[in-house]
């Protein structure tokens, strides 16, 4: 099944408003996975300032919020928060794991933050996760804590997991239903927009929020793949209301 271009909307009522809400919903463009240098095999330009490259190139792509989610690594969320200030971008400060789940040894996790977060407050769950720094940009790393705990540490911190591309192979499709039933998961970063009627068929009486984000290795990805969904709040607040788990 080849991936589509194009993202996956979703239609939300947000229910805990920030400073950022306008009261009013609007749409909003999302794209809630996108890597930095600090990600092995990230395609870099020479020359070029990554950071606020990324922000300017986010803007034109009419963006309004933004994920940065290198693989066990916080090394540019500080930069490119730094670029985007002034710019009418937020930026959900973020990292992706592997762990383990019902025999699934390929459980991909999009982990997000409050935008206050900075690099300092990532790396500190990355290190409760025991992940070694040296780790870092290496999506063949494994962690070995239970899922249980590393849920914890995550939520323990007001953070969000986001199972991202749990699609993508029959390995990973296996444990997708220990995610929604067991766990409560009811938002997925899907690798194939195609996958949404499996939702519609298995659960059918559950309301998922299913997205296609970019998972950006390269400047030019960037808002290849985007969601488009109805906020009244652009920031960490609006997201969780479409993402936390059902417990």
């Amino acid at each position: 099944m080849a991936p589509s271009k194009k993202g996956l909307a979703a239609k939300v009522e947000v229910r805990s408003p920030s400073p950022k809400s306008t009261g009013k919903a609007r749409n909003c463009l999302l794209d809630l996975r996108i890597h930095s240098p600090a990600s092995i095999g990230y395609l870099s330009l020479g020359g070029i300032d990554t950071a606020p490259a990324l922000v300017r190139l986010a803007k034109v792509k009419g963006l309004d919020m933004i994920g940065l989610t290198d693989f066990y690594s916080a090394a540019f969320i500080d930069r490119v928060a730094a670029a985007a200030k002034g710019a009418d971008l937020t930026v959900l400060p973020g990292t992706v794991i592997r762990c383990r789940l019902s025999g699934c040894n390929d459980c991909v996790l999009t982990c997000l933050f409050p935008e206050s977060f900075g690099s300092g407050e990532v790396q500190a769950f990355l290190t409760e996760l025991g992940v070694p720094a040296s780790a870092a940009g290496d999506r063949r790393y494994l962690v070995e804590k239970p899922f249980k705990e590393i849920l914890a540490a995550l939520e323990k911190r007001g953070g969000l997991a986001l199972p991202s591309r749990m699609d993508k192979t029959p390995h990973r499709l296996a444990c997708m239903v220990h995610l929604v039933e067991e766990w409560g998961f009811r938002a997925f970063d899907l690798a194939y927009p195609d996958s949404a009627k499996m939702f519609r068929e298995r659960w059918p009486k559950i309301k998922f929020n299913l997205f296609c984000f970019s998972n950006a290795h390269a400047l030019a990805q960037v808002g290849s793949r985007m969601a488009k969904v109805k906020l009244t709040d652009v920031g960490f607040n609006g997201i969780k209301s479409m993402v936390e788990r059902s417990v």
